[in-house]
């Protein structure tokens, strides 16, 4: 039984492949690579800037007590990262 080898040896590949084409395939795959990795914290941190003043604003409502004042401040701080990290969400 003779097995066929369909796959290119190393040193094809390196000639066929020049330093400037692997620089680029590279960057290519870094700026993908970063898109993937981004944009759903970016939408997440987007719409967590719109849910989380549904939670909070009904505590200041209630009226405030020293055990929800640290949930207050950490929700506020919360939507504060949010805002910073979703504003540009969706500006593409």
């Amino acid at each position: 039984m003779s097995q066929s080898n369909s796959l290119p040896s190393v040193a094809t590949v390196r000639d066929a492949m020049t330093r400037p084409q692997l620089k680029n395939a590279l960057s290519g795959l870094t700026v993908t690579g970063r898109t993937v990795a981004v944009e759903p914290i970016k939408a997440a941190a987007f719409y967590s800037a719109i849910v989380l003043p549904l939670v909070y604003l009904p505590m200041l409502a209630g009226g405030i007590s020293t055990g929800k004042l640290t949930v207050l401040v950490g929700l506020l701080l919360a939507n504060a990262a949010a805002l910073v990290l979703g504003h540009d969400y969706g500006s593409n």
